[in-house]
């Protein structure tokens, strides 16, 4: 197996045969690579190394970001492809307590192989965010589910997507605290 290298700077992890002149991520000269052994187990860097939550992620802060814009343009244009951009919103909304689900589901994992224990505080804040997330998007699933789409309607969803883009934001920015957190073993 070939040689791990971190570089000093950044923290890249690269083959020693992969490495050119310079680190990839920050560009810093080949020089500032020192030595790597990683320190958890072959199994549980087979697991992260899969990046299931780093990509399901991404699905519902997607859906979250765009939300609030389409009501909004919805909102603001109320002629300008109406039925095209209900359509979109509701099946926007529907889809997206789907998405948080994996989420939840794939950092439950992380957090479990990264970490070994969700009872930490930082995962358990991610855990009560993560809730509310799905909260917020089945209620607004629901509000969609229970009745035409009318302008009553719309604003509601405009509240809870702007709600739910909160959490994910939140959500972010504590799951960028915790990028290069692992437990050895």
């Amino acid at each position: 197996m070939a040689q791990l290298l971190r570089c000093k700077a950044c923290g890249y992890l690269i083959r020693e045969d992969k490495l050119r002149k310079v680190c990839p991520a920050c560009g810093l000269r080949r020089k500032i690579f020192e030595p790597y052994e990683p320190r958890i187990s072959a199994w549980r860097s087979f697991i992260l190394d899969l990046d299931l939550h780093p990509i399901l992620v991404h699905f519902p802060q997607a859906f979250c970001t765009i939300l609030p814009l389409l009501v909004l343009g919805r909102i603001a244009m109320p002629s300008f492809y109406a039925q095209q951009l209900d359509a979109v919103i509701q099946f926007t909304v529907l889809l997206l307590p789907l998405t948080v689900v994996g989420a939840i589901l794939s950092g439950l994992i992380d957090a479990k192989v990264k970490l070994k224990r969700l009872r930490n505080p930082a995962p358990l804040r991610k855990i009560i965010v993560g809730t509310l997330l799905l909260a917020l998007s089945v209620a607004n699933a629901a509000v969609v589910s229970l009745g035409g789409f009318d302008q009553t309607t719309r604003l509601y969803v405009l509240l809870l997507s702007s709600a739910t883009l909160a959490c994910a934001v939140l959500l972010g920015m504590m799951g960028k605290k915790l990028i290069a957190a692992i437990l050895p073993g």
